[in-house]
């Protein structure tokens, strides 16, 4: 976005400079050119009036005269003078080979034009110089008698030079006011995106599991009242969850008491029941009942333990604890002939939250376990790489459709709809993975089943 700022505001000013400096540019040389043709057209009839005492009287004094006033003339300003007189013929000139040279001919119409009493000027390319020519002819007059006429000439690449000097430094000043936009567009780029990136973190942060994130400081202005609104609707999304989260707990929690005192009263009344009596199959299916209901309390009591955990991740030994949870489950696995093999180096540490680690592979070795054949193996492979550590359980279960493996981790989702699950397991591994910052999913496996993986960040 700050890119597009800078890009949309010098992409402006950059339009508005063209459409000022290029007509600018033209009235410039214009301006320059016609001012230069207008003093080269008063100092013409300057040195016309030098001449007219020598052309109405030709002396050697006049002469004098007249020479020292073309010279001094074409050595400060630069021109190049001649001085004819009535039959075009050259009496003076700043380059004394032009002296005694006609100029009234058809390669210098302007001195014809001149002869005959009217004042030219403009551009045309020398035969002689081979180069373009400013040029300026006037008549010298005595009265209303013609004597002869005077030709200043000038060439325009110097005159271009300066013009474009003129124009150089109008762009210079152009591409300076460029520069300065494109520095004031940064900065104020970098201030509206600054604000909006403090938006767009806190946004993160919430989506993350930080419910506590809020714009502390927005500046002034729309972005302010924004992050004001941002704010509320935090405050109001933290309370919903908070009492959902609170809700399910506080739930769990109470229904565990007298779900345990259904299940006492009815193994009681089994007890009291004699082994042939009909009810007892009913008593039975109603302790099972009553088992899956405390299992899906107990699931529900954890999700809400895991949602609102915040923990902070730390380091942990994931090959230690992948190491110490199978030793724990060897001899349930055992009893149904079962391998559980651990492929796993003898370091590998990543962040966690505390105990994620732990449940996650836990519930992937329990899930493993209610569906594998007897005599069959599992085996959980722990593999570093350079930003993660990857953790999976491979089984020789029944496995599961592409569709199923993505809903699996839906909160009271059930693949097998006639087992005693609550559907919770895998919906506490998604939280739990997120609280450490890691990622969970499920896989088909070589082994035929089902892979269950979980990558915790390094």
């Amino acid at each position: 976005m700050r890119w597009r700022l800078v890009l949309i505001l010098v992409g402006f000013t950059t339009l508005v400079l063209l459409v000022q400096n290029i007509p600018l540019s033209t009235f410039v040389r214009d301006k320059e050119l016609n001012a230069r043709i207008a003093g080269l057209q008063t100092d013409a009839f300057t040195l016309a009036g030098y001449s007219v005492e020598y052309l109405q009287q030709p002396s050697p004094v006049a002469k004098a005269a007249l020479d020292e006033a073309v010279t001094a003339y074409s050595t400060v300003n630069g021109p190049r003078v001649v001085v004819v007189d009535a039959k075009g013929t050259a009496v003076a000139a700043s380059v004394p080979a032009d002296v005694g040279q006609n100029f009234s001919n058809a390669e210098r119409p302007e001195v014809t034009d001149a002869l005959t009493g009217h004042t030219v000027s403009g551009e045309r390319t020398s035969s002689t110089l081979g180069e373009p020519l400013i040029y300026v002819a006037v008549p010298t007059r005595a009265g209303q008698q013609i004597l002869g006429a005077v030709r200043l000439t000038y060439p325009s690449s110097e005159l271009n030079d300066q013009i474009n000097s003129s124009i150089r430094s109008l762009w210079m000043v152009g591409l300076i006011s460029l520069l300065s936009a494109a520095l004031i567009a940064w900065l104020v780029s970098t201030a509206i995106t600054r604000r909006i990136r403090r938006l767009s973190d806190t946004a993160e942060s919430i989506a993350d599991g930080d419910l506590n994130a809020r714009v502390e400081d927005a500046g002034g202005g729309e972005i302010a009242d924004l992050a004001a609104s941002f704010n509320v609707m935090a405050d109001r999304v933290q309370g919903l969850v908070e009492r959902q989260r609170d809700f399910a707990g506080d739930a769990s929690h109470q229904l565990r008491t007298p779900l345990t005192a259904l299940r006492l009263r009815m193994d009681r009344a089994a007890e009291l029941m004699d082994e042939d009596d009909p009810a007892v199959d009913h008593v039975d299916a109603a302790r099972n009942e009553i088992d899956r209901l405390q299992r899906l309390v107990d699931g529900l009591l954890m999700l809400a333990r895991a949602d609102g955990r915040k923990s902070v991740p730390t380091p942990v030994d994931i090959s230690a604890i992948a190491r110490e949870r199978i030793e724990s489950w060897e001899s349930l696995a055992a009893e149904r002939d079962i391998a559980i093999d651990l492929i796993a180096p003898p370091v590998a540490v990543a962040f966690a939250v505390p105990s994620a680690a732990e449940q996650i592979l836990d519930n992937y070795i329990d899930n493993a376990l209610e569906v594998v054949p007897d005599g069959s193996r599992i085996v959980v492979t722990i593999t570093p790489a350079t930003h993660h550590v990857q953790m999976t359980v491979d089984d020789a279960g029944p496995g599961l459709s592409p569709e199923d493996r993505v809903r699996a981790f839906d909160r009271f989702w059930r693949g097998r709809q006639d087992d005693g699950g609550s559907g919770l397991g895998l919906a506490v591994v998604s939280a739990l993975a997120q609280a450490s910052g890691g990622s969970v999913w499920l896989d088909q496996s070589p082994q035929g089943g089902i892979r269950a993986g979980a990558r915790f960040n390094r």
